[in-house]
């Protein structure tokens, strides 16, 4: 009886201990992505170089007068609502390829949800063959940012961003 109390013991111990070990790997991997801290700059160094992104030729960062005159226009909030922010996009305007990156107190990532879909409006007229990248876009949380990514290589792009620790 003795041993059969000891194996239930047992048993309740590994339960408990494997539920405690998976809600640790939990935290631990939500800690991992939230304990890393990168800027936005940090975000467009990563992907400036590369071929994929070669069309997104012009940024604009948190601080920088660019940035700072038309963030209202671009997220619906003035700069001084974010801590840290940025756009990487093609300056000739001939595709939608974006990343927008924001960070704050405010909802970044509704935000950022609603610059999408005013690029689904701001290119229904004007170039519809972008319309399915545009709707295929990205947003995502990573390093304390909130970031948005319209490209053909998004894949590639999130690879690249989540590489920089």
């Amino acid at each position: 009886m003795l041993k059969n109390k000891l194996t239930a013991a047992a048993a309740a111990m590994c339960i408990l201990l494997c539920g405690c070990s998976n809600n640790k790997d939990v935290d631990s991997q939500t800690t991992s992505i939230t304990d890393i801290s990168i800027t936005a700059q940090q975000v467009f160094d990563a992907v400036k170089d590369k071929d994929y992104a070669a069309d997104m030729n012009a940024t604009a960062v948190f601080g920088d007068d660019v940035f700072t005159a038309n963030c209202e226009k671009l997220y619906g909030e003035p700069a001084e609502n974010f801590t840290d922010g940025g756009i990487m996009y093609v300056s000739s305007g001939a595709s939608a390829d974006e990343i927008s990156v924001l960070a704050g107190d405010s909802d970044c990532e509704k935000l950022l949800k609603d610059r999408v879909d005013r690029r689904v409006s701001d290119f229904e007229g004007y170039k519809p063959d972008e319309l399915d990248k545009i709707r295929s876009a990205e947003v995502f949380e990573y390093g304390g940012l909130w970031i948005m990514i319209i490209s053909d290589n998004s894949d590639n792009i999130r690879s690249d961003i989540q590489a920089i620790s």
